[in-house]
């Protein structure tokens, strides 16, 4: 049988190296508290996440023609440049559940082969190739998870910002509708991604019981003792 794929998340380590925690940062500005978080956690995913920074920039050129402009213009021109933003987020998410579904069918069957092989010393090297895919799949599938976290922040505080920067001056607030709006995307409501990680975590059940089942009464000195 051949190894079970370890592609998706393979360059990442089963625990996340001191690098990849949480940069301890209390008086950053969020916009470089999200770059310096993803670029030391998630860089191969830096273009995926939402430009914050390219927002922020929105509601100054705004606020700069709030007294000139329609409300609902402004309140327009931000939402789309905001919609843009939050759907090439959305988009990247389902790619990477789709892609992630694909990987977990493949170890599923993988896995399924060792707990039926008759080989012992072949199941072993297999079971312990599975077992590290696994780990790697998990924290990529966490690494996700982070993911989705930073960029639901991002929203939430870029739509205070334009609360507070442009809503006394035309009379309107965004915040409450948006995320009302935003709480229907499946990156935000994460079933997929919490469902995959479930699934990885009955996946090394599976494989502890294949491990215990390939111990012979032999090897088990508790077993041997309780029947003496």
């Amino acid at each position: 049988a051949a190894a079970p794929p370890a592609r998706w998340g393979a360059n990442h380590p089963a625990e996340p190296p001191p690098a990849a925690r949480r940069p301890n940062h209390p008086r950053m500005k969020f916009g470089k508290l999200i770059r310096a978080s993803v670029s030391s956690r998630m860089p191969q995913w830096e273009g995926s996440v939402l430009q914050y920074k390219r927002l922020k920039q929105a509601i100054k050129a705004l606020v700069s023609e709030a007294g000139g402009a329609e409300p609902d213009v402004l309140v327009e021109r931000f939402t789309t440049i905001l919609d843009e933003e939050v759907e090439r987020v959305n988009d990247f998410y389902m790619d990477q559940i789709e892609e992630a579904v694909i990987i977990l069918h493949s170890l599923k069957q993988h896995i399924a082969q060792i707990v039926t092989a008759s080989d012992a010393p072949a199941a072993h090297q297999l079971r312990v190739a599975s077992q590290q895919s696994l780990v790697s799949f998990h924290w990529s599938l966490l690494l996700l998870q982070s993911f989705v976290v930073i960029n639901f922040t991002a929203v939430v505080k870029i739509l205070k910002k334009f609360d507070k920067k442009l809503g006394t001056l035309i009379g309107r607030t965004l915040r409450a509708s948006y995320i009302g709006a935003l709480t229907e995307l499946p990156f935000y409501r994460c079933q997929a991604l919490g469902g995959l990680v479930e699934e990885v975590e009955q996946q090394f059940v599976v494989l502890e019981g294949r491990a215990a089942a390939s111990v012979r009464p032999a090897e088990q000195p508790h077993a041997a003792l309780a029947s003496s």
